[in-house]
């Protein structure tokens, strides 16, 4: 068999495998509503894969795309981040361009290649920063040089980012209180230089293919880990500064993680006429943006076109003491009720809280309650 075709047999066969990976983890909830999310990820998944490492995956002819969405999400999705992706070469120079956008933080987290190991002794994260530490123009113009050291002008530019040995992506995350498509950045990666036109091969496909093939188990297995792992916080939140939501993931996911956010993770159980309290606490430092997402257990933030699902410090409604009490309930609790997050009918999910620029922020903590003992206003039950 010839590598190409070698290659999309690994492909196909890869699907499969991250199919079986889900039918048969233990634990997870059996409900139809969880089994039909389970096979529509691994179709998400599939065509994520190709997006990233076969479509979009030429660093000579780079391509800034949304990487997450409504509609393809990876390992815990913040409904409220824009996620924006490019792949890169160390050796070459690059021009970030377009307009800043309104979110609340825009995160740069230049890395590694995902998936592939060390990369001259190192994984994860080379260099964390924000588009708040350039200059932008006065209509949120961004224009910012990327290059290896050697190729920065001398003196090198305040807008200029140094593309450390090993830099092989471009992760932005850009975080807003209120996501709506006007308040969204707009912005290109260029290459600065001419380079030929492509020319797809099949010495060039191949690889691609069996990349995508085998991230696409590499992922699916990562999930069902980390909601296994997840098990030793049930509701209740682990994590710590620095962590991407549990500790399993130290070699791949956590080392590619945002060094300027802090992740507190836990699972949430209930039973019928159950309901979880979650109190985030105001923190002793400043900080600026916290969030609450809800997901399955394949890692995916429930659907939150319809209904909330997540909640963050700006669409919370703050209780007094300066705290935001949030409740995770299958269905309405009822008038009065503040901050209700809609888990759909289910009884059994993931939870997550991010920091943004927050020093040490506190855990937040959970009460599991009956749905008549739910906090309403002026201390009055259902």
């Amino acid at each position: 068999m010839d590598p190409l075709a070698k290659a999309f047999d690994a492909w196909i066969n890869a699907q499969r495998a991250a199919l079986d990976t889900m039918v048969q983890a233990t634990g997870v909830p059996g409900t139809d509503v969880d089994t039909a999310e389970g096979y529509r990820w691994v179709t998400r998944l599939s065509t994520l894969a190709l997006e990233w490492l076969v479509e979009k995956s030429d660093p000579l002819h780079p391509q800034l795309f949304r990487l997450q969405d409504e509609y393809r999400k990876l390992l815990v999705d913040n409904p409220d981040v824009n996620y924006l992706f490019c792949v890169l070469d160390d050796t070459r120079r690059y021009r970030l361009t377009g307009t800043r956008g309104q979110c609340a933080y825009l995160g740069m987290t230049f890395g590694t290649p995902f998936g592939q190991g060390e990369v001259g002794g190192r994984t994860g994260t080379q260099t964390q920063t924000h588009i708040d530490e350039y200059d932008i123009g006065p209509n949120g113009e961004v224009d910012i040089l990327i290059a290896p050291a050697s190729d920065m002008p001398d003196p090198r530019p305040r807008n200029s980012i140094v593309l450390e040995p090993g830099t092989a992506q471009l992760a932005i995350r850009e975080t807003h209180w209120w996501k709506t498509p006007d308040r969204l950045s707009n912005l290109r990666m260029e290459l600065v230089g001419e380079v030929p036109p492509p020319m797809l091969s099949s010495d060039e496909l191949a690889p691609k293919l069996e990349f995508a093939a085998m991230f696409l188990q590499f992922v699916g297995g990562t999930a069902v880990q980390m909601w296994h792992d997840a098990a030793t916080n049930m509701n209740t939140f682990g994590g710590t500064a620095g962590s991407e939501h549990v500790a399993a993931q130290d070699d791949e996911v956590r080392s590619h993680s945002n060094a300027e956010m802090t992740y507190h993770g836990g699972r949430f159980r209930l039973e019928p006429g159950q309901a979880l309290v979650v109190t985030v606490h105001e923190p002793d430092r400043p900080f600026l943006y916290w969030g609450l997402t809800l997901t399955s257990p394949w890692m995916e933030s429930f659907d939150y076109r319809y209904t909330t699902t997540a909640l963050n410090n700006e669409t919370a409604r703050r209780s007094a003491d300066g705290s935001w009490q949030m409740v995770i309930a299958a269905e309405n609790p009822g008038p009065g009720v503040e901050n209700w997050l809609d888990t759909g009918g289910r009884l059994e999910g993931y939870m997550l809280v991010r920091w943004v620029l927050a020093d040490g922020p506190p855990h937040p903590t959970a009460q599991l309650v009956s749905v008549a003992d739910v906090p309403r206003p002026g201390g009055t039950r259902a």
